[in-house]
């Protein structure tokens, strides 16, 4: 989704992403809850843990795993707080797409970290004189 302003000096173009995080401001608080919201479809989802024991009662919902930089399996659900969309399924596997991509760059961020020297690590000159 693009917006185009008109200025002087030309055409700034403003792109808005398809999907946004949705953040807390005090005093309404979601309290860690991951809520996204998907501008051209205006679908409000919530990211849950697969185990949660109300997720069988709960619908529309969308079941998805991921394979984690350990190999180990994340089981994750979105379910629905608002939708207007004919075609929730695409909206559930374009926020799937999305969601993982976020996720593998916080691991690629975590393991860029991880790489860098601490300053506390003990070095060769870090010995007396």
């Amino acid at each position: 989704m693009q917006t185009d302003l008109h200025r002087k000096e030309g055409i700034v173009k403003f792109n808005i992403p398809d999907f946004t995080l949705l953040a807390a401001v005090p005093p309404d608080s979601l309290n860690g809850r991951v809520v996204i919201f998907h501008f051209p479809t205006h679908t409000v989802l919530e990211l849950l843990e697969a185990q949660s024991p109300l997720l069988p009662s709960i619908s529309p919902r969308y079941e998805w795993e991921r394979i984690n930089k350990y190999g180990e399996i994340d089981r994750f659900v979105f379910i629905v707080h608002r939708y207007v969309s004919d075609d929730l399924a695409t909206v559930f596997e374009e926020a799937k797409d999305w969601y993982i991509h976020i996720l593998d760059s916080f691991e690629e961020s975590e393991d860029a970290m991880d790489e860098l020297p601490s300053t506390w690590d003990k070095r060769s000159d870090d010995l007396p004189n």
